[in-house]
């Protein structure tokens, strides 16, 4: 069993449980079922769940946390279910959620999707091989210790595939080339293992598969900026004052104990994916300089450090020399701090 659900599991009073159910929800598994909607549909909520312009998100997002609280109820009457590792057994959770929504709401892409899987696994010059959460696609004749694409190369080989297209196919009709062969050659073009959602929608943009929903074009492009003007409401909303929230959250984190306060910079990201030394340098609240003074760090340690933010748990860790269970509970108390500050609820509420 899971180190991390034994406090739950070991309770004595529905007290004692319900706080400690609370603490696996905040701390383990709402991260990973945002980042799994974040990656696998482009949906973004806040820590609490929240996005008004998208229902579907939020109505996901909570569907999901039920089913991780179905989970953990049952694991009280059922004590001899094991989960090894409770924060992946989420993240399943969470992706057969997201497979079952795009499922009810793409069924083009879906087709799409099953279509690629049956070559992919079928025919000898591809492989399709599982890795962690992932189902990794590439040609045979690669190396095997060629490592997966990164997103800023993802980012590019879509913005290409005008160029690839062109390139590869000339003046033909791309959706008449039979798909084993655009699938070959699109792997061939991209040269590195590539995740098969990801590799999906690469093949539906380039094909122009698309589900059409019943409203127009212009409501769905209006539903998509709505869905990221919600994730930076913090910034565009006239009514709040950012630097003055950023000074605010400044002050009480360095009044943190060391570690609580270190674990919560290192970590900390905000729905745009930015970390807090580039929003206190961008709002000229800190300099390099100071920032390595206030943290006893040299500005080389420093730099060091803000290159690799925001940081896993696992790195944190690494770098406060401590276990991945006491980096937790230091940014689950941090947190706990922090909320009680009035002030800070504003701020707080979109990270």
């Amino acid at each position: 069993m899971d180190q991390v659900l034994l406090p739950y599991l070991q309770a004595t009073d529905e007290s004692e449980r319900r706080e400690k159910l609370d603490k696996l929800l905040i701390v383990y598994a709402a991260p990973v079922v945002r980042r799994t909607l974040r990656q696998k549909l482009g949906f973004h909520v806040n820590q609490f769940g929240v996005n008004p312009y998208n229902p579907d998100a939020e109505d996901l997002y909570h569907e999901i946390i039920a089913k991780v609280i179905e989970v953990l109820t049952a694991l009280l009457a059922s004590p001899r279910t094991e989960i090894e590792d409770f924060e992946k057994y989420v993240g399943r959770i969470a992706v057969n959620a997201c497979l079952d929504y795009i499922r009810a709401k793409s069924p083009a892409r879906t087709r799409l999707k099953y279509s690629l899987r049956e070559i992919l696994s079928r025919k000898s010059k591809f492989t399709f091989l599982k890795s962690e959460e992932e189902f990794l696609c590439g040609l045979k004749e690669w190396p095997k210790e060629r490592k997966p694409i990164s997103s800023q190369r993802l980012a590019e080989i879509e913005t290409d595939l005008p160029i690839f297209r062109t390139t590869r196919f000339g003046g033909d009709d791309v959706t008449r080339v039979p798909l084993t062969q655009v699938t070959a050659e699109l792997l061939r073009w991209i040269d590195e293992p590539i995740d098969l959602d990801e590799f999906v929608n690469l093949i539906a943009i380039l094909l122009d598969v698309k589900d059409r929903p019943a409203n127009s074009i212009d409501d769905e492009a209006k539903g998509y900026l709505e869905s990221r003007v919600a994730d930076t409401t913090l910034i565009s909303d006239p009514g709040l004052d950012m630097e003055k929230l950023l000074r605010s959250l400044w002050r009480a984190v360095l009044a943190l104990p060391k570690n609580q306060r270190d674990t919560y910079c290192f970590r900390f990201e905000d729905n745009s994916g930015e970390d807090l030394f580039t929003l206190l340098f961008e709002a000229n609240i800190t300099t390099q300089t100071q920032l390595a003074q206030q943290l006893g760090r040299s500005p080389e340690e420093l730099m060091r450090l803000w290159s690799a933010m925001p940081m896993t748990y696992a790195d944190i860790a690494t770098e406060l020399n401590a276990t991945v269970i006491q980096v937790r509970r230091w940014r689950f108390d941090a947190l706990q701090r922090l909320e009680k500050q009035e002030d800070l609820r504003p701020f707080l509420r979109q990270k």
